[in-house]
């Protein structure tokens, strides 16, 4: 898919390539009749010299070089350089960053505007064949109980019921065409049995629970949390000083990185906070969130340091992840916490870029492979400007070991092919592998680095155009205090009547005692379905104004289709159900597939209602 993305690319990238080529033809033109002359400038000797000269200085890897043996000659010829650099490097390069981008960004909402469509032509088909001629406009729970069992094969008689539930906001016993368009979302939940925010301690004695209860208020209380990050910050400035310290006295890390009073100290401080806050939050809710996963992940690795410390020094490394704990200081500025999220949200995709750079190296590496592994580059290129990069012998001062950079197997070439990729010094290997081969041996070069250019843009487009989404989504959901939650939640409601439909074949009782307090107490046994904030969430709170005009248009382009229910009534008012009068029970064929009547409500939390709006 990402590679697919890419090739969408590409037209609008080629046409910066070709006014960057001919822009490059140019100064190789003006740059051969204007320092050609000067028998000491081995850059522009001839025209496919200079071109390649340039090219080189397209990715400043040889610059100023390329540019002081015509500057000896005259200082205005720098003017050239100048404006090649101007025009080529800081401009064109910079703007197929920015058409790249603006094409990326707009693959990536078509493709949004696309899947929502054939997701809405996906549930008019399904709606027709579920229907019944007696009720030709509404489908009963026993049809959408058959088309999970195709949809979501491992989905329980529970889970199908809640979101059957769910869906069906009008409480009439029957889904709408408008109710039916969320099955993809409502699907998407996990459904398990409501968590009261009690606290776990709330049935403790007394006394026991009083106290657990300060340890809460300690744990919850904010300025807890900036003392915490004072001592982690003072924590990274000991060891900051103590880094200089060992420095400068020369002595080897390994026998320095003892154990010492201070490390004890603030381990053990991370070490108690970690107590009490499964104390007061209790394992379930601190295990919760992934920051005190990380934290207490680290203690115990430093813990494990210290210990491992006294018994041998081979483990003193384990010690150096301490500083890793200073990550949590990002914890406390929003925009810190966006680029974690970020992250998180784009983990999938941005694999999927890692993947497609490999799939390139692997393609390069291959024909590097078949052109070079033969060549031996040690003390080669002799008589060449390149000569003293490879030498291996007493004749130089300092050995460059570029010979190293070779193609001899496919971990080596892709070693060579990222040096290349960095592009610092990358026309040393270059012009290396085209003085023991001939000057054609540079296309292959000079090709994998505008392969990598067009790939790396894309790849950088897709990071700026995550970043710039999540910002500008979180000033479309300024002031909105769910907007800025991890997961998406909801809350159903069960009466004893329809947890008796629900669990009607089940094997055995259990299931059912466990809520016989909720039923005494409530009446009803809550569910709460969760599910993650993923990019289509937020893309469907990001363009929910656009959205029913892109879902009106796709109605008028198919209302003439044969077979599609799609009335006005239904393509005008794309996220509230119809406004229908309860079915007569006549509709269900038998009392055993019949659900019962909707004693309880559907109740959405507060932070989850404009949620719940959109979908």
């Amino acid at each position: 898919r990402f590679l697919r993305q890419i090739l969408q690319s590409v037209p609008p990238i080629l046409e910066v390539l070709g006014i960057l080529l001919f822009i490059l033809i140019i100064f190789s033109t003006l740059g051969f009749y204007f320092f050609s002359p000067n028998q000491a400038d081995p850059y522009f000797r001839s025209f496919q010299q200079g071109f390649v000269s340039l090219y080189v200085l397209l990715t400043t890897a040889n610059f100023p070089d390329v540019m002081m043996p015509a500057y000896t000659k005259s200082r205005w010829s720098a003017a050239f350089f100048i404006a090649f650099l101007a025009i080529n490097l800081y401009f064109l390069m910079n703007l197929m960053l920015a058409v790249v981008f603006v094409v990326f960004s707009d693959i990536e909402k078509d493709k949004f505007r696309k899947l929502l469509v054939h997701k809405r032509r996906a549930c008019q088909y399904a709606f027709r064949l579920l229907v019944t001629r007696s009720q030709p406009t509404h489908v009963p729970f026993r049809h959408f109980r058959g088309l999970l069992k195709f949809f979501r094969p491992r989905a329980s008689e529970r889970d199908a019921y809640l979101v059957f539930k769910a869906l069906n906001r009008s409480k009439s016993g029957f889904l709408c065409l408008s109710e039916f368009y969320n099955i993809y979302e409502m699907c998407g939940f996990k459904w398990r049995p409501y968590q009261s925010p009690d606290p776990w301690f709330n049935d403790f004695p007394d006394p026991l629970r009083g106290c657990f209860y300060l340890i809460r208020r300690l744990v919850t209380w904010k300025w807890f949390d900036f003392f915490v990050y004072a001592i982690i910050i003072l924590n990274a400035a000991t060891l900051l000083m103590k880094t200089i310290f060992v420095s400068a006295s020369g002595v080897p890390v390994s026998h320095d990185l003892r154990v010492t009073w201070d490390q004890v100290a603030f381990v053990t401080f991370y070490g108690v906070e970690a107590i009490l806050k499964m104390v007061g939050l209790g394992y379930k809710q601190y295990f919760h969130s992934g920051w005190n996963i990380y934290d207490f992940s680290i203690t115990v690795l430093s813990i494990a340091g210290i210990i491992a410390e006294k018994f041998s020094s081979s483990f003193f490394y384990i010690v150096i992840l301490r500083p890793l704990r200073l990550l949590r200081l990002f914890k406390m500025r929003k925009r810190y916490r966006d680029v974690f999220q970020t992250l998180v949200i784009l983990t999938p995709r941005i694999i999927s870029a890692i993947v497609v750079i490999i799939i390139t190296y692997y393609f390069f590496a291959v024909i590097g492979m078949e052109l070079f592994s033969d060549y031996d580059m040690k003390n080669c290129c002799v008589n060449t400007t390149v000569e003293q990069f490879y030498k291996d012998d007493n004749t130089t001062v300092y050995v460059d070991y570029y010979y190293l950079n070779n193609f001899d197997n496919i971990f080596i070439a892709g070693v060579t092919l990222f040096e290349l990729t960095v592009v610092n010094n990358w026309f040393i290997i270059m012009e290396g592998y085209a003085a023991v081969t001939n000057d054609w041996a540079r296309l292959y070069f000079m090709l994998f680095y505008l392969v990598m250019m067009v790939v790396m843009s894309v790849v950088v487009a897709f990071i700026l155009e995550a970043f710039t989404f999540r910002m500008e989504y979180n000033q479309t959901v300024k002031g909105d205090k769910d907007g800025d939650e991890e997961n998406v939640c909801i809350n159903v409601g069960l009466t004893k009547e329809e947890l008796r439909f629900v669990y009607s074949s089940a094997a055995d009782t259990p299931t059912l005692q466990q809520y016989a307090r909720a039923l005494e107490t409530q009446g009803i046994v809550q569910y709460e379905g969760k599910r993650r904030r993923t990019r289509v969430v937020l893309q469907r709170r990001m363009y929910r104004d656009e959205i029913p005009g892109w879902l009106l248009e796709a109605d008028r382009e198919h209302e003439d289709s044969p077979g599609l229910p799609t009335p006005r009534s239904f393509s005008r008012r794309w996220t509230e159900p119809a406004d229908i009068s309860t079915p007569s029970a006549s509709a269900h064929e038998t009392p055993q597939q019949t659900p019962p009547s909707y004693y309880g409500t559907l109740n959405l939390n507060s932070s989850t209602e404009s949620q719940r709006n959109e979908v």
